[in-house]
């Protein structure tokens, strides 16, 4: 363990952090690999390759034999014989850390996401949380709860610095480096650790004798700007510990988007339509997650016969209840049914996206006489049962016409897009 890098794994007690800025960073471990494992039992303890061509990821057990992200699977394969090699399912892993960083929202106002990690601006809130460490383990035990995957953070005073520490507790740990403690800790470690150190630039520095930190602490920035140009500056700022890069606030997505290909072509409108209030569930979870509400609804099938056709609709304001969307997407969907060929695919993507205003949906039955809006409160609650009992903790609408006809666990119905099981 570097030098005053703590990993608290199971150990009570939070630094002093006072006024300086503070930021949590979230590693999900060996993403793909783990993703995988999660969904097939049976690949667990077993060294697990996602890739073609060359690995993309790569579970712990497969490290053990020296098999690393990028290596060409030809290699991969001869140092490890015995590995499951799997091609991957991006929309699958998309969809996982869309679930997992949907809890990062709750630490802080500013979040930063990317494939397999996050960056939160935890400044300033540590009365709300008791402190960052009991922010970061909740992080990590409700990461595993929901997903069954383990994720590693690490507690820094910026960006790089909290970074730098997840390196360090990695896998399924959770560390913190005290600001007083940032210079020590920076000094002793190889200088291609310093984020935005390249192989290029790692090969300019080692000709120059340049191995530490503080070795290059010791060149001259002057004479670093002759070798390396304007990112002289930030390096050796970075030397010193000092990053000011801001958490920039994660942008409202284009659109939501659910589907799933049905276990079998069918014509049979109560399935087709019982898939799609589900879809419709899972999409709004996501909505309300994100305290949007869309403006836009569309609807795309797929038929077995040939090319699918899709029907969209601006709704009247922007709403993320259930029972609005569902009666409009209803609407879109009964036309394509028409053509009495069996379906194979369906799908429905939200859009048009702004912040929720906190709406209040009516009761009363609609004005075509369909079923009653239910309002956004009762999907609040339900979004709060299930959150805390899983998914499939209550089943409610046309959704109900999927029993006994799919399978299902403690995520919802298990669909052939794994992804929506999430």
């Amino acid at each position: 363990m570097a030098v005053g890098v703590r990993d608290v794994r199971g150990v009570a007690g939070a630094p002093v952090w006072r006024d300086h800025p503070a930021y949590l960073h979230l590693d999900i471990d060996a993403f793909f690999a783990s993703v995988e494992q999660v969904r097939n039992p049976r690949l667990r303890s077993l060294p697990v390759i996602v890739g073609t061509g060359v690995i993309a990821s790569c579970s712990y057990e497969a490290r053990r034999y020296g098999l690393a992200a990028g290596m060409p699977l030809s290699q991969a394969q001869r140092l490890c014989p015995e590995a499951v090699v799997l091609p991957g399912h991006a929309q699958v892993y998309r969809c996982f850390a869309e679930e997992l960083f949907a809890l990062t929202v709750q630490l802080g106002p500013a979040v930063e996401t990317y494939l397999d990690e996050a960056y939160i601006d935890i400044t300033g809130t540590g009365s709300l949380h008791g402190d960052f460490l009991k922010a970061g383990q909740w992080l990590r035990l409700e990461a595993r709860r929901r997903t069954g995957l383990n994720v590693s953070v690490g507690i820094g005073s910026s960006r790089m610095t909290a970074k730098m520490v997840t390196r360090r507790v990695k896998p399924d740990g959770i560390g913190f480096l005290p600001p007083g403690a940032v210079s020590d800790f920076m000094a002793a470690l190889p200088v291609t650790e310093i984020p935005g150190v390249g192989h290029a630039t790692g090969r300019i520095l080692k000709r120059l004798g340049v191995q530490t930190v503080e070795d290059l602490r010791r060149l001259p920035e002057p004479a670093l700007r002759d070798l390396l140009g304007p990112a002289a500056r930030v390096l050796h700022q970075r030397a010193w510990g000092l990053d000011t890069r801001p958490v920039n606030r994660r942008e409202i997505p284009g659109s939501i988007r659910r589907e799933s290909s049905l276990e079998e072509p069918t014509i049979e409108e109560e399935k087709i339509v019982g898939m799609l209030h589900y879809l419709c569930e899972r999409a709004l979870l996501e909505v309300r997650r994100q305290s949007l509400a869309a403006r836009h609804c569309m609807v795309f099938v797929n038929y077995v016969d040939g090319p699918g056709e899709k029907r969209r609709v601006r709704l009247e304001s922007p709403v993320s209840s259930q029972g609005v969307v569902f009666h409009a997407a209803r609407k879109l969907l009964m036309p394509l049914l028409k053509r009495r060929a069996a379906v194979m695919h369906l799908g429905l993507q939200l859009s048009g996206f702004g912040s929720c205003p906190g709406e209040q949906q009516s009761l009363l039955p609609l004005e075509d006489g369909d079923d009653p809006v239910e309002s956004i409160d009762l999907d609040r609650s339900i979004d709060r049962v299930r959150e805390r009992f899983g998914f499939s903790s209550l089943v409610r609408g046309p959704s109900l016409e999927l029993m006994g006809h799919l399978p299902r666990d403690a995520h919802g119905y298990v669909l052939r897009t794994p992804c929506l099981t999430r």
